[in-house]
């Protein structure tokens, strides 16, 4: 039985949890939660009342196998590298962290100095092993598009402070996928990913699309070198508690976590 912590309870937390709980407990037990926003020893879950951490010195003390980050990219520049080098295996869900350079390479050597792993989630996308394949196979070029409903987008930072119209579809954004996650810190976790698992983020390109009209939220990624071309399209519905995330985020962690137990592995 793998002992699990969570770091987050928002939106996509209480999904994660609820799965953990309702679907992989025979595999997993989850030993608590962490979030700074949280009051009280503990919350009732489907019949079992997981314990509140008090503190994230809790998390680092406890005997859990694999801590799953799903706070948002603070969290990941808090809190992953301590638990790397507490020997804890880590899932990021937050992969817009991982556009700063320096937190990367600092999370990279603490994994290798430790030996414990760092999974990233494919969150809204999927596609990883495809992606990762055609990268490797040499000279591969990658971008994304993704199309969002205006409300979703509105409130980020590239936007300053002005509404997108709700009239009439636009492009809000056009470059890469550092410059994206900068613009879009809620938005763009997914153009990272894609960045990181191919041939980097600022090689990626990225188009944010603002359709009044979209029912979803829909990531269209195109990997291509010479000899093949992969295009990964997915729409899934946002969060309806939390419009700029994508309830794919959290069951791509369930999915990771029953793969990660399962005696036959899916790449």
């Amino acid at each position: 039985m793998n002992k699990i912590a969570v770091i987050g309870y928002g939106a996509l937390g209480k999904i994660l949890t609820s799965a953990i709980v309702e679907k992989l407990s025979d595999s997993y037990e989850l030993k608590g939660i962490f979030d700074t926003a949280l009051e009280g020893e503990s919350v009732e879950i489907g019949n079992k009342n997981v314990p509140l951490y008090p503190s994230f010195d809790a998390v680092l003390a406890d005997d859990t196998d694999i801590v799953v980050e799903i706070a948002g990219v603070g969290a990941v520049k808090d809190y992953i590298t301590q638990l790397l080098e507490a020997n804890k295996d880590v899932v990021i869900t937050s992969v817009g962290a991982l556009a700063d350079d320096a937190l990367y390479a600092s999370i990279r050597r603490a994994a290798e100095a430790s030996k414990a792993k760092v999974h990233i989630t494919s969150g809204a996308i999927g596609g990883f092993d495809l992606m990762r394949t055609l990268y490797l196979m040499g000279e591969a070029t990658s971008d994304i598009q993704s199309t969002k409903a205006p409300k979703s987008l509105n409130g980020a930072p590239y936007l300053e402070g002005k509404d997108l119209p709700v009239d009439e579809k636009i492009v809000a954004f056009e470059g890469n996928a550092r410059e994206a996650i900068a613009g879009f810190p809620k938005n763009t976790n997914v153009s990272v990913a894609t960045g990181i698992v191919t041939s980097g983020v600022d090689k990626t390109g990225v188009r944010l699309v603002s359709d009044p009209e979209s029912k979803g939220n829909t990531h269209r990624v195109t990997v291509e070198n010479d000899r093949a071309k992969a295009v990964v399209e997915i729409t899934s519905k946002p969060d309806p508690t939390n419009p700029k995330s994508s309830i794919t985020a959290a069951w791509s962690v369930v999915a990771l976590l029953e793969n990660l137990a399962s005696p036959i592995q899916f790449f």
